[in-house]
């Protein structure tokens, strides 16, 4: 029977917490593995862990086959990088035929009597990722910085797809993307969705009641570009429509001082705005919400939020690409720009109705973004 590594940038664990979905990601894939098939896991620079494994999962200490063989070069210690100090460590592969890397900067370790097929989880394409962010920024140092950060992805994607056998993406465009660029046997998984939604049902909007409006963290600038700065000043243009009919919430910190002026001209003109900095349980804070509005520019940062909003009944308005490859997005919940996301929203003041999915669409949204998608589409491809 074959010898598999699964090798890990992060501890895998049920809640995002903040560090964020990868986590979550890698713990759900973790648990979909077949338990007749043992699996030994290494995360990176860590001796224990505490979270709890499937029986035919095996914590290896890091330093147990992993040894660091050179310091760390002066490119790992320039800010931003991607590349921090992985290629410092070996990884010694004696004995094993298989390798799984989570996610792609993986490649940079080094590794020592490697006779295995690797293969490697994608994720959303960094190159990809900023590239977007270059097209849709127009400060020029944000344009600068997309640049940068992409030539190190792209360096990056390009070991990573040289050495694996095969790579997995959560993205249809990420996978068309590696086998467009580099020819690689590239598959597209569907994220999943967590099961950690399934205590609770969305909140009724009363009918004297205010539209909660809610933004779910991970609103940095570089994600959103100036679209919800848009967003903000259309509603503060038609304040005396707006002030007795909607609420707004922010899960997270006010990461860029032009939105938090913008935020208190709002307060100052009557509009109810609550700060939450760490919701201990995001899926009972969503839960009680009205309308979650995900305006990305760039992508990244929201996706477990999006699929845990959609998948618990909840309604959503969100750009293309942060609903991109969820299944059962309406029209209802596409905004291209700011003056869309405004016209959404009123039409749901307008007619006091939300347009989450009912409970037959939700069944067919789990089946879709369900664990078992990795035991069909990834875990069998590792065993043949």
């Amino acid at each position: 029977m074959a010898k598999i590594l699964f090798v890990s940038l992060n501890e895998p664990c049920k809640s995002a917490m903040n560090i964020g979905g990868v986590v979550v990601l890698v713990n759900d894939i973790l648990f979909a593995s077949n338990p007749a098939i043992d699996v030994d896991l290494i995360v990176y620079n860590k001796e224990k862990i505490s979270s709890e494994l499937p029986l035919n999962i095996h914590f290896v200490p890091w330093n147990k086959i992993v040894t660091k063989v050179k310091k760390r070069n002066a490119l790992a210690s320039i800010p931003k990088s991607m590349f921090r100090d992985y290629s410092c460590y070996e990884i010694d592969l004696n004995g094993y035929d298989k390798v799984i890397y989570y996610p792609y900067w993986c490649s940079l370790f080094r590794l020592k009597n490697n006779h295995a097929n690797i293969f490697t989880i994608g994720m959303d394409s960094g190159p990809m990722l900023y590239l977007r962010g270059f097209v849709n920024h127009q400060w020029w140092l944000a344009k600068v910085f997309c640049i940068y950060e992409f030539m190190q992805a792209l360096y990056i994607d390009k070991k990573s797809t040289k050495i694996s056998k095969f790579i997995f993406t959560v993205g249809e465009t990420d996978a068309e993307f590696y086998r467009s660029i580099y020819l690689a046997n590239a598959k597209f998984i569907p994220h999943n969705v967590s099961k950690l939604i399934n205590p609770y049902t969305p909140q009724k909007w009363g009918d004297n009641e205010k539209l909660k409006l809610c933004l779910p963290g991970g609103m940095t600038k570089f994600y959103v570009a100036n679209l919800l700065d848009d967003i903000v000043d259309k509603i503060i243009e038609n304040n005396n429509f707006y002030t007795n009919r909607i609420e707004l919430s922010f899960l997270g910190k006010i990461r860029y001082k032009e939105l938090g002026k913008k935020l208190n001209v709002l307060l100052k003109k009557g509009i109810k705005i609550e700060f939450t900095e760490f919701a201990e349980n995001f899926e009972e804070y969503i839960s009680q919400q009205h309308l979650i509005l995900m305006p990305l520019e760039v992508g990244a940062g929201t996706k477990n939020r999006a699929l845990s909003t959609i998948g618990m009944g909840l309604d959503i308005i969100g750009t293309p690409i942060a609903l991109e490859n969820i299944y059962g997005v309406k029209k209802e919940h596409l905004a291209y720009d700011a003056y869309d996301f405004i016209r959404l929203i009123n039409l749901r003041l307008e007619h006091h109705r939300l347009y989450g999915l009912s409970q037959e669409e939700i069944l067919k949204f789990k089946e879709w973004h369900s664990v078992d998608q990795w035991r069909q589409n990834f875990w069998k491809v590792i065993e043949e």
